[in-house]
């Protein structure tokens, strides 16, 4: 697959593409973990991920102080790119505090300001408003301002929302340019090719998907879950995953890589081993047969929404 289709602007230090696989931090946090979330983010860039995909409420802050050791060992030329969040707070007084989204600037931008000083950095490559579980309509256009003036100021090259319907990126784009979305995209969660995210007119945000592998719920049984008996589903990705040589999680990541529209998958690591199952992913050419095996099983699992294969679906421009 090839590697351009990330749009310049998205690129590291050195100007070199981004790789269409990216580092997600969500997972790292837990206590005790540092070491190996820093080895696994240098196993990441080793296999020549060159971008992390952070947010300042993963572990409660955690998460950027782990990329920050890495970024401080690194040569400025040889750094990643390095995308955050803000959106979401917590009182930081106990990490077992419940996170609280919040689009007041005024926070969002003290937000930002603990991001930089926990990443080390004095500017990040892309800042995004994170609009995921319930955030309110009432400062959005406040909120999305306040991403602006960190670009206009140089703390920030880009800036992006995650988790937007059509209605808020129009809102934002009315203002100033969005430089890229984030969207949720697995086999089990194929609701944005129902939208008009994937069809937007050029120029367009580079649209970067998410939770590709389902929170891993496609690689493991998750007992207590509110899932459909994804069971058939995983057998297949196996049986898809022998045939290409790759691993299941290449397979899931892969199948995102696919879409039309798709720039690039962010895809969360908890170890060396995670990161090295789903590398492989932009270099697998899924067969015709392929895609139509995981298409025609997808309806008969009677969970999901939206289009179950990604090259037969259309949607008017």
């Amino acid at each position: 697959m090839p590697e351009d289709r990330m749009p310049r602007f998205l690129a590291t230090a050195s100007g070199a593409p981004l790789s269409r696989i990216g580092l997600g931090t969500a997972a790292f946090g837990a206590a005790g973990d540092d070491d190996l979330a820093e080895a696994t983010i240098r196993r990441a860039l080793d296999l020549g991920i060159n971008w992390l995909d952070t947010d300042a409420v993963f572990g409660l802050g955690a998460a950027e102080r782990a990329v920050g050791r890495v970024l401080a060992a690194l040569p400025a030329a040889s750094r990643p790119f390095i995308a955050t969040a803000v959106g979401f707070d917590w009182d930081g007084r106990s990490r077992r505090a419940a996170r609280q989204p919040t689009l007041e600037p005024r926070r969002l931008r003290q937000q930002f300001e603990r991001s930089l000083g926990r990443l080390g950095v004095e500017a990040v490559d892309l800042i995004k408003l994170n609009l995921a579980d319930g955030t309110t309509d009432a400062l959005f256009e406040d909120a999305w301002s306040a991403l602006i003036d960190l670009k206009q100021g140089g703390l920030a090259r880009a800036i992006g929302l995650v988790a937007p319907d059509s209605a808020r990126l129009e809102r934002a784009e009315r203002i100033d340019a969005c430089d890229a979305v984030y969207v949720e995209l697995s086999l089990i969660d194929r609701r944005v090719g129902d939208s008009d995210l994937l069809w937007r007119r050029t120029p367009a945000p580079a649209v970067i998907a998410y939770r590709a592998l389902g929170g891993g719920a496609l690689l493991h049984a998750k007992p207590d879950a509110d899932e459909p008996c994804l069971a058939p589903l995983r057998r297949l990705i196996r049986t898809v995953a022998v045939r290409r040589r790759v691993t299941p999680a290449a397979v899931a990541a892969a199948w995102s890589l696919v879409w039309p529209g798709i720039a690039g998958v962010a895809v969360g690591a908890r170890c060396q081993e995670h990161v090295e199952a789903v590398a492989a992913a932009p270099d697998i050419d899924l067969s015709v047969r392929d895609l139509s095996d995981i298409a025609n099983l997808l309806p008969a699992l009677g969970g999901g929404r939206g289009p179950v294969h990604p090259r037969r679906f259309a949607k008017a421009a």
